[in-house]
């Protein structure tokens, strides 16, 4: 079978796409015949050497994967081969998805329903479990809340957006000016531009006079002001994302204090538990239409080095994907 693998770390150079011997599942394992595979920055991290390394060289690239299982492992009950699946959370303990099969652990896997694209499974997987675990989970998502959520048309934001829509909330998402802003207020959120030089005003605008009852930070480092700046009694700040230091003036911080509000990191890694609770979920939103990702591009395995570079872009509308031939 064909394979994308890194025999050292390093940038997309070290990517071979290489022919090796199609894996055999281990007992708790699921032999799953990859269709598609989301494409996620964390994916050159790992093969960066970024993160602790965990197993091995030379490894597989790749976290996401859709697919169906054509075997199982004795000690698995609760899938069968023809089985329509997906999951995230591999290729750092455990084998990587750029693969044309990945024996992986089955419990990692979710159910896809019939209605749902391999490709979509695959956008959806890492930054919908990552998305879900931050409003759900740790946020404490509940209808009639008010959202306010950064980046609405980047991976996890994207799919944030419109699970906090079909919840019930009133939802503000930045973006950029032009087809960002239309592609979230399409997706029901009221836009604002995020490179805008008045930002906490705007947000303050956009809010209507209303607090925010739960924000989404992907940019903590750039935003935490204007964050706190629209935030109330008992708001929730949930970080997943900061690319420099966090800094607040003791005037924010004293107010925040007097306000309660709850300043919270969430994390894309979790356990195999919470990423199918949450998997399972999305797939019935999936399935009846409340999510739609928004892929980018596809492209096939041959070019899953340019695929990497292209999800690591400034920019970047949704997710980027890798399309597997049947």
């Amino acid at each position: 079978m064909d394979a994308v693998r890194y025999h050292e770390h390093g940038d997309e150079s070290v990517m071979q796409l290489e022919t090796v011997e199609k894996p055999t599942p281990g007992p708790t394992d699921a032999l799953v015949e990859i269709r598609a595979v989301g494409v996620n920055p964390v994916d050159a991290k790992i093969r960066e050497g970024a993160l602790p390394a965990k197993r091995e060289l030379p490894q597989t690239v790749g976290t996401d994967l859709a697919g169906r299982v054509t075997a199982v492992g004795d000690k698995v009950e609760t899938l069968e081969p023809g089985d329509r699946v997906y999951g995230t959370g591999f290729g750092w303990h455990d084998p990587g998805t750029y693969a044309e099969y990945a024996a992986v652990p089955a419990d990692r896997l979710a159910p896809l329903p019939e209605s749902v694209s391999f490709r979509d499974g695959a956008a959806v997987a890492l930054v919908g479990a990552t998305a879900w675990q931050a409003l759900v989970r740790r946020g404490s998502l509940t209808v009639g809340d008010t959202c306010l959520i950064h980046g609405g048309t980047g991976g996890v934001g994207h799919v944030a957006v419109q699970i906090a829509v079909g919840a019930g909330c009133q939802v503000v998402a930045t973006a950029r000016a032009g087809r960002p802003l239309e592609i979230v207020e399409n997706f029901g959120a009221v836009g604002v531009n995020y490179r805008s030089s008045t930002l906490p005003k705007d947000l303050e605008t956009a809010l209507d006079g209303r607090s925010a009852d739960l924000v989404l930070e992907t940019h903590a480092s750039e935003n935490l002001t204007a964050d706190l700046h629209v935030t109330g009694r008992d708001s929730t700040i949930l970080l997943i994302g900061t690319q420099g230091p966090l800094e607040m003036s003791g005037g924010d911080a004293l107010g925040a204090m007097l306000d309660r509000v709850d300043v919270r990191f969430s994390s894309i890694m979790t356990s195999p538990e919470i990423h199918r609770e949450a998997l399972g979920r999305l797939g019935q939103l999936l399935a009846d239409g409340t999510v739609t990702p928004l892929v980018a591009e596809s492209y096939g395995l041959v070019d899953a080095a340019a695929a990497l570079e292209h999800a690591q872009t400034s920019g970047v509308l949704g997710k980027v994907v890798i399309e597997l031939d049947s």
